[in-house]
């Protein structure tokens, strides 16, 4: 377990020690999500990052909330496997 403290401009350090096992990297894309009271961070590959940006296309109504839903929809398929 390790610990990061946010700053003012709500930034924050991944710990060393999150950052080896997780193999992050300078310019990695970081997927934060809300889950109850908890926070996930899940590391991204632009692969699949490009190719979920590809749903704003498919979405027949282009609300926010619409596809924000088929965002993470998407993502959370493709990074289940």
């Amino acid at each position: 377990m390790a610990v990061s403290k946010v700053t003012r401009n709500y930034q924050v350090t991944v710990p060393r020690e999150i950052r080896e096992r997780a193999d992050i990297k300078e310019g990695d894309t970081l997927l934060f999500t809300v889950e109850g009271p908890d926070v996930i961070l899940k590391k991204v590959n632009k692969e699949l990052l490009d190719k979920s940006f590809g749903l704003w296309k498919k979405a027949q109504e282009k609300t926010p909330w619409l596809v924000n839903r088929l965002l993470r929809k998407e993502t959370d398929k493709r990074l289940r496997g």
